[in-house]
């Protein structure tokens, strides 16, 4: 993917974006947002702890609430929530329950191309909106990302303290010319959880 994406004050591509979280957390899990997103992932960097959420467009924050939760005492450092604008626009919600719950492991990465991609490219409305103002009013350590660079800083910076966890990554607009994931649903989830059972047997590393 190159690192093109990381130039001071150039937004990245989704794809190089999706490869620094990738890259970051190898062995925690990491729930992804429909559309473009997961099939971008897929097609990037298919790894057993990542969770295609391909049907449920706003659900990832609500996922990784519960996984954070439920994971507080497991060998995991992270548990990783990828979400667009529009998928955070459509759960705002779920923000003030994680600001209420405070799940320390808990990691919220919204990448936001100010627009519904996978349904034309719709105008969301962030923007005139700072998602990071929000998610820090609600009680979440935020940290906001302009360009590649910014946006591995601040993962890094989110690492050095117990969450809850917000980085709000701008990145350019537009897909990536790849082929759709087409998996059953069902499928994508048995995968996942196979591997998260495993990962929580397994000593930390």
């Amino acid at each position: 993917m190159g690192n093109g994406g990381e130039m001071a004050g150039t937004r990245p591509q989704r794809m190089a974006a999706l490869g620094m979280i990738a890259g970051e957390f190898p062995d925690d899990p990491v729930v992804l947002t429909c559309g473009a997103t997961s099939r971008e992932m897929a097609h990037a960097s298919r790894r057993p702890n990542h969770l295609y959420v391909v049907d449920s467009m706003g659900l990832v924050s609500s996922i990784v609430l519960g996984l954070s939760l439920s994971l507080e005492d497991a060998p995991v450092s992270r548990c990783v929530g990828v979400e667009g604008d529009g998928g955070m626009l459509m759960n705002m919600n779920a923000l003030t329950s994680i600001g209420y719950l405070q799940p320390r492991k808990l990691l919220l990465v919204v990448l936001d191309n100010e627009s519904y991609a996978s349904t034309g490219g719709q105008p969301t409305f962030t923007e005139r909106l700072d998602l990071a103002a929000i998610a820090g009013s609600c009680g979440l350590k935020a940290w906001r990302a302009d360009d590649g660079a910014g946006l591995r800083a601040a993962l890094a910076a989110a690492l050095e303290v117990d969450g809850p966890g917000f980085v709000y990554a701008k990145i350019s607009k537009g897909n990536a010319d790849v082929p759709l994931l087409v998996e059953d649903p069902v499928t994508l989830g048995h995968s996942f959880t196979s591997w998260l059972k495993g990962r929580i047997a397994a000593p930390s590393p």
